[in-house]
């Protein structure tokens, strides 16, 4: 099997704060549904979101993945594995959760 990619589909999607775009991984990542900590399910989409937070205690950047659909609709809002505090780099958290960036083609 080769190397996990993330590939980006869409950036600088609407209706987030800070920064999001939609990536395609390759293979599905695996992840919990959001209501259960014992189903695991793989998605191919996800949303990278990075924002600053403000809130009392939680201050900082972070960046988020959430499963998505291939048209950018977040599934639910159950972080996936590699989403993290301390950086807003999409790249950062997808390498923490063992994609790298895909390549863009010429």
């Amino acid at each position: 099997m080769g190397e996990a990619t993330a590939t980006l589909i869409k950036d600088k999607l609407e209706g987030f704060r800070g920064h999001a775009a939609l990536y395609r991984l390759t293979p599905p990542i695996k992840g919990y549904e959001w209501s259960s900590e014992e189903v695991r399910k793989e998605y191919e989409y996800v949303i990278a979101s990075a924002v600053t937070t403000m809130q009392i205690g939680g201050d900082g950047p972070e960046t988020y993945l959430f499963p998505a659909t291939a048209e950018g609709e977040i599934v639910n809002f159950g972080e996936l594995p590699g989403s993290m505090k301390g950086t807003l780099s999409h790249a950062e958290a997808l390498l923490n959760a063992g994609y790298s960036l895909a390549k863009a083609e010429a």
